[in-house]
């Protein structure tokens, strides 16, 4: 029902929109040729709307920070009048001003920011933030709790830890229960359970089987082996029960070729007056090469040399070797910061794409002194190389630009499991939202 009401009232606002942009351009009028053009388009642009609100998770059931909010708002205003207008050519409902569209663009912000903020500030009040009780070992719990304390604090609140290192099996003889785990979630109030990683997978069972038990909700941070369980079928070989795992993921299929050339050759067009106009700001404020060529590891173990605008001072690594870049990074220019932020030094790694170096959506390709270090710390890091390496992924859209490489190894495996042409459309328009929020660049 909830769901219900916020479809109903997210197209009230945009078509609102509509007829209030209609009314401004028209001095309170509604010629009788023009609004009948809008309403002969009508049924399309209501089925875009719906397309971007649900790319967008606007009806998503997880809490989310009112910033995350906002920037998926003004990339569904910015997608809903682009399209608006190629489907009024395409339709030709030439009869539709198109300057309604761009009136309309801001009217359906203002309704939308003000009726999704009501109900944020509304569920927020009524069901609170989300009541997290973390269990794990003690280095973990300390990790995800320092992950949680910079996100909004009315969206998430910690409400208790317990520390898996010391427990042991009580004694019960038809149970072997964790009497610490059963106190501390009988005597807390509602709330829902993250579960961490590196727990012994025998006490992790019982751990998870005295929250469910309880009706309590449960996250889990899960290890390589599970992501593959997730996706697995379930089948059976002579009568035993089995499930059949599909491997890391999808090999580069025609589909994903065919979306990287069409999308890389119209977006070299449309940036290559941008991409010279930083490289002209790169070359004025520190003397140098304005690109930088560097070797990162692409599919099944491949090195080739990436393309970006500069953005640290030249020989940033000369007395330091390779160093992992940070958000207060001094080798970072100014106009290199201000790159990073909006995306803009990525922007030739188009001519990768077209290459067939790299692809639109895959993990972030490493540099092999990296890959090297992961490789011997972290299971199964090199799966991800199964995988076709991408200008953005799940875990550029989902995690933030200081997310530690073990987490971005399970969004990067996540992908993997649910690669498809749409997911990848998916993932590329939730890119323009993520440049927007400060923390999922550096």
């Amino acid at each position: 029902m909830r769901q219900a009401v916020k479809i109903v009232g997210d197209l009230l606002c945009i078509h609102a929109g509509y007829f209030l942009a209609f009314l401004l351009r028209f001095q309170g009028r509604l010629p009788e040729a023009n609004w009948k053009a809008y309403l002969h388009i009508l049924p399309a642009l209501t089925l875009v709307a719906v397309i971007f609100l649900y790319v967008y998770e606007f009806y998503s059931e997880h809490k989310r920070r009112w910033s995350e909010f906002l920037s998926s708002l003004i990339c569904v205003v910015s997608l809903l009048m682009l399209s608006g207008i190629s489907l009024s050519y395409l339709m030709q409902t030439y009869a539709f001003p198109r300057t309604i569209f761009f009136m309309a663009a801001a009217l359906q912000f203002l309704l939308l920011y003000s009726w999704r903020r009501f109900l944020w500030i509304w569920s927020l009040k009524r069901e609170g933030a989300l009541q997290l009780f973390i269990v794990g070992p003690a280095l973990q719990v300390q990790k995800r709790i320092k992950d949680l304390t910079d996100y909004d604090g009315s969206v998430i609140n910690i409400v208790g830890v317990l520390e898996t290192d010391n427990l042991s099996f009580s004694q019960i003889p038809d149970g072997g229960i964790f009497p610490e785990i059963a106190a501390s979630f009988d005597k807390t109030p509602s709330f829902a359970v993250l579960i961490c990683d590196g727990i012994e997978k025998e006490k992790r069972s019982r751990i998870i089987l005295q929250a469910v038990e309880r009706g309590l909700p449960v996250f889990l941070i899960p290890e390589v082996e599970e992501i593959f369980l997730a996706q697995a079928t379930p089948a059976q070989l002579n009568g035993i029960p089995v499930l059949h795992l599909h491997g890391a993921g999808n090999g580069p299929g025609g589909w994903k070729r065919f979306l990287d050339i069409t999308l890389a050759v119209s977006l070299l067009i449309l940036f290559a007056p941008l991409i010279l106009l930083a490289a002209l700001a790169i070359k004025i404020e520190s003397p140098g090469p304005a690109f930088y060529l560097q070797e990162r590891v692409g599919k099944d173990g491949r090195i080739f040399r990436l393309i970006k605008l500069r953005t640290m001072i030249p020989e940033a690594e000369k007395f330091t070797g390779p160093v992992l870049s940070h958000g207060k990074d001094p080798r970072i220019t100014r106009v290199g910061r201000f790159l990073r932020l909006t995306r803009i030094d990525e922007l030739p790694q188009l001519w990768n794409v077209l290459k067939g170096d790299m692809s639109f959506v895959g993990p972030r390709p490493e540099r092999p002194f990296f890959v090297s270090q992961f490789q011997a710390k972290i299971p199964g890091y090199n799966l991800r190389h199964s995988l076709p390496v991408g200008i953005t992924g799940l875990a550029q859209v989902e995690g933030k630009y200081s997310t530690p490489p073990e987490d971005k190894l399970r969004f990067d495996l996540i992908y993997g499991q649910r690669a498809s042409f749409l997911e990848d459309l998916r993932l590329l328009l939730r890119t323009l939202s993520t440049v927007m929020l400060k923390d999922k660049a550096s």
